[in-house]
Parts: structure tokens; sequence; C-alpha cells
């Protein structure tokens, strides 16, 4: 089993961090769901992504361009 520490600055208030958490956990269940449309809603316009694949998309209209392709169906054999 693969475990992983985390290092959170000092400086950070726990309202930013808890926010960021929740956000994270939204992403991660929209991708498990494969909802395109709850995923793509969580980006910012002007939002930069990082594929697994390491992919780097760049704007909302790329994120979207790319996810339509891929999250469809991306989980099927995981079910």
């Amino acid at each position: 089993m693969h475990t992983s520490s985390t290092t959170v600055p000092t400086d950070i208030p726990q309202a930013t961090i808890d926010a960021l958490t929740a956000r994270v956990a939204q992403l991660e269940l929209a991708q498990r769901e494969e909802d395109v449309e709850g995923f793509l809603a969580l980006f910012d316009p002007q939002a930069v992504w990082v594929t697994g694949g390491g992919v780097r998309l760049v704007g909302s209209d790329a994120i979207a361009e790319f996810t339509r392709q891929v999250l469809p169906g991306a989980f099927s054999e995981a079910r």
C-alpha cells in the first residue's frame, strides 16, 4: 500500500485549506462518476490542468475539449 505525507504551509488559513480539500474531493467524485459537466463546472475560465498523462491544458475551453473526449467511459472497467 502506498502512503504519502502532506506538508501544509503554516501561513495558510485553515479555511483556505478546507476549501481546497473540498474542491479536490469534488473533482475526484466528478471523475469517478464520469460527470463531464459537473467536472468542468469546477474550473475557472483561466484554469490550468495537467492530465495524468502529462498533457498541459490551459483555459476552460481546452480542458472541456479534452475532458469530453476522455472522461465518458474512463472508469467503465473499474466498476
